[in-house]
């Protein structure tokens, strides 16, 4: 079996270094972005088994870069660092925030080994998503939407899914209908929700991410190409 790669998403130079001597010294595969379009494009060409996200990275990314950095977070397995230039020590996010997590290095190590070891090595998706504001209904299983679909759009899509505007509260794993209406007489596209972004939780677009179903329509197909 094949050491877990990891894609780290670390902006600021100083912090960079600080990840890769740690990284380096408990002998982990690794590549580095940048920034999250740059995670993106790795994602898409590359199969990893986990990320390790930079909090300040994450905070100071653009809105449109949070909805691809819920994507990843959603996706792989997930570790939040952070680098603190006055006290030169690397912190783990809250998550990790424990007695048995003092020691950094065996932090880092249990979650490459345990929590990406166990996950297999997969690109995010195939196709590449671009922004667009496309209007359509949404609709699911729940009593409201199944009442009254509700009026949203796109704020990006692909051919395999998108993110997709809505205050209401969806869960991962929900099942949702979209139809659009410039694809009038066509069946709606049935989905799988596989991350959201809740109203009011930062500052981004609330929202799901999406994936669509296979079996639609040659008109749907072409469509979204």
């Amino acid at each position: 079996m094949e050491d877990p790669r990891i894609l780290m998403v670390v902006r600021e130079p100083e912090a960079r270094s600080a990840y890769e001597q740690i990284l380096d010294r408990i002998g982990v595969s690794y590549h580095t972005a940048g920034d999250f379009n740059e995670a993106l494009r790795m994602t898409v060409q590359s199969a990893y088994n986990g990320l390790l996200i930079d909090i300040l990275t994450l905070v100071r990314c653009s809105k449109e870069e949070k909805s691809i950095a819920y994507d990843c977070i959603n996706f792989y397995p997930t570790l939040r660092i952070k680098w603190d230039s006055r006290q030169q020590s690397i912190t783990l996010g809250p998550q990790e925030n424990s007695p048995a997590a003092a020691d950094t290095d065996a932090a880092l190590a249990r979650f490459v080994q345990d929590r990406c070891g166990s996950f297999s090595a997969r690109c995010l998706r195939r196709f590449a998503r671009k922004d667009s504001y496309l209007s359509l209904l949404l609709s699911s299983s729940t009593a409201l939407c199944a009442a009254a679909p509700l009026k949203t759009f796109t704020v990006n899509i692909s051919q395999g899914g998108a993110f997709v505007h809505t205050t209401h509260p969806f869960a991962k794993g929900d099942r949702v209908r979209l139809r659009f209406p410039e694809l009038s007489g066509e069946a709606a596209i049935e989905a799988g929700v596989c991350w959201c972004i809740p109203w009011g939780r930062c500052r981004s677009i609330p929202g799901i991410g999406v994936m669509f179903d296979q079996g639609m329509s040659p008109r749907q197909v072409e469509w979204l190409k």
